[in-house]
C-alpha cells in the first residue's frame, strides 16, 4: 500500500520513552509534505541518538491504524514521561492531562468494564509522580485545567486538586493514590443519570435533583462492581456531597463520620464546580469562588480543608 493512500495521525514525540521498543511505525513529512517517509521501525528500541534526532523533529506521526498500539504504548509508559528528567514540568501536565482525558472520557462511555478501570491507575500514579517529583507541579497542573464544565474535565481537575491538597496535608505514597483514585472515580455514578439532566442548560427541577442526588450510590455500585474495596475510595466515591452538619446526601451522616477523603474531595469539588464555565453560568474567579464557599457554606464544607486549599493557592 502507498503512502498516500494511508492515512496518518500526528502524535506528541515527547511520549516516545528512550530504553523501551516500540510496537508501532513512525513517520516524517517528506521534504515535498506530500507523503511520509519512515522514520522508525516497528520493533525498533529507541536509543538515545534517535532520542537526539527527535529533537530536530517538528511533527511524527503513525498510521491511523495503529492508534491503538500507540495508545496502550502511551499508557504503559506514562509514569516513565512524569519522571523524566529531560521533559519539563509543564510539557509533562500537559502529556499526562490529555491521556487522563482520554482514560475518564472512556470510562465514563464503559464504567463499568474491568479493561477500563485498569487504565485509571497509571493516570492516578502518574500524576502522583508528578506532584511529588517536582515543587512546581501543583502550578503546572492547575494551570491546564480545563475552564469549561463537563463531567470527564470535571472529575480530572478534581483529581488535581484532591492531590494537591491531599500532599499539601501531608498525604504521601499509597495513601495519596487512593485519594486520586477516590477523586477520579468521585462522580462516576453520573454514568447512571440521564444525559439530559447532566447536560441541562439552566436549574434542575426538584424531580431532576432527586436523580441528580442518586449519582454517589450509583458510584458506589460501580466501584464495588469493579471490585474496589479500600473504604477510603468507597467513601470518597459515596459521601462526597455529604455536609458536615448533617443534611447533605446520600446517607446524611455528620462530622467525623465523613471521611477525611470525603471531605477533601467535597471541598475540591465545588472549587471546580465554582471556578468552571457553566453554558449558563460563567466561571467565578479565585477569589470570589472562595469567598462564596467561606459565606455560604458554613457548616456545609470542611473549613479546616477550605482553609488548606486558600493556603495550596497562595504558596
Amino acid at each position: 500500500m502507498s503512502s498516500k493512500s494511508k492515512r496518518y495521525k500526528s502524535i506528541d514525540k515527547r511520549v516516545i520513552t528512550e530504553g523501551e521498543a516500540i510496537d508501532f511505525q513512525l513517520y516524517l513529512p517528506n521534504n515535498e509534505k506530500t507523503a511520509m517517509c519512515l522514520f522508525l521501525q516497528s520493533d525498533t528500541v529507541v536509543d538515545g541518538n534517535t532520542k537526539v534526532r527527535l529533537r530536530e523533529v517538528e511533527r511524527l506521526y503513525i498510521d491511523d491504524k495503529e492508534s491503538l498500539r500507540y495508545e496502550a504504548y502511551v499508557q504503559k509508559h506514562i509514569q516513565t514521561i512524569a519522571r523524566a528528567e529531560d521533559i519539563s514540568i509543564d510539557d509533562k501536565a500537559i502529556i499526562v492531562y490529555e491521556k487522563a482525558s482520554s482514560v475518564i472520557d472512556e470510562m465514563f462511555r464503559n464504567p463499568e468494564s474491568l479493561e477500563v478501570a485498569k487504565n485509571v491507575k497509571p493516570v492516578v500514579d502518574s500524576f502522583v509522580s508528578i506532584i511529588l517529583h517536582d515543587p512546581k507541579a501543583v502550578e503546572s497542573l492547575l494551570k491546564i485545567t480545563a475552564h469549561d464544565y463537563y463531567t470527564h474535565t470535571h472529575s480530572i481537575n478534581v483529581s488535581i486538586y484532591t492531590l494537591s491538597l491531599g500532599a499539601f496535608l501531608g498525604i504521601k505514597g499509597d495513601d495519596l493514590k487512593a485519594l486520586g483514585m477516590a477523586a477520579v472515580l468521585h462522580d462516576i455514578g453520573k454514568s447512571k443519570v440521564d444525559y439530559d439532566i447532566i447536560n441541562k442548560n439552566g436549574t434542575l427541577t426538584e424531580i431532576e435533583f432527586e436523580e441528580m442526588k442518586t449519582h454517589p450510590v450509583q458510584g458506589h455500585k460501580i466501584a464495588l462492581n469493579l471490585g474496589i474495596t479500600d473504604e477510603r475510595i468507597l467513601s470518597g466515591i459515596r459521601h462526597h456531597h455529604e455536609k458536615l452538619v448533617g443534611n447533605g446526601y446520600p446517607d446524611g451522616i455528620s462530622g467525623d463520620k465523613i471521611s477525611q477523603f470525603a471531605r477533601i474531595i467535597g471541598v475540591c469539588d465545588v472549587f471546580d464546580a465554582l471556578t468552571t464555565k457553566r453554558s449558563y453560568k460563567d466561571p467565578m474567579s479565585t477569589f470570589d469562588s472562595i469567598k462564596l464557599m467561606k459565606e455560604a457554606m458554613k457548616g456545609h464544607l470542611d473549613f479546616d480543608m477550605v482553609n488548606a486549599l486558600i493556603r495550596m493557592l497562595h504558596r
